[in-house]
């Protein structure tokens, strides 16, 4: 009976040592794998930080056009104030002279 006792013992340790180079293998396919959507993962967000960088790249351009575009509003609407300030003196330097007829 001791001889089945060590057959069957020898055949657990087999069987563990089976499942343990089965679990082992696992393991090491988990780790792959996960190593690989780490990569991936940092190759995504590589990409979205560049894409990112691409979008505030156009954003910067659309900010410097519309600041450009303020300026020159600004621009005309001086240069527009400055007309109708002369347009003003003007008429009243002709206002002026049609008083001073009137007056004479």
């Amino acid at each position: 009976m001791k001889k089945l006792s060590n057959g069957t013992e020898y055949q657990q340790n087999k069987e563990m040592q089976m499942r343990n180079i089965t679990l082992d293998g696992c393991t090491k396919k988990g780790e792959v794998c996960l190593n690989q959507m780490k990569k991936l993962s940092i190759g995504t967000e590589k990409l979205l930080i560049r894409d990112m960088h691409m979008r505030n790249t156009a954003l910067d351009g659309c900010i410097t056009m519309g600041e450009a575009y303020l300026n020159l509003m600004k621009k005309l609407s001086v240069g527009t104030e400055k007309l109708l300030i002369k347009e003003m003196q003007v008429r009243k330097i002709t206002l002026d002279g049609c008083i001073k007829k009137g007056k004479v």
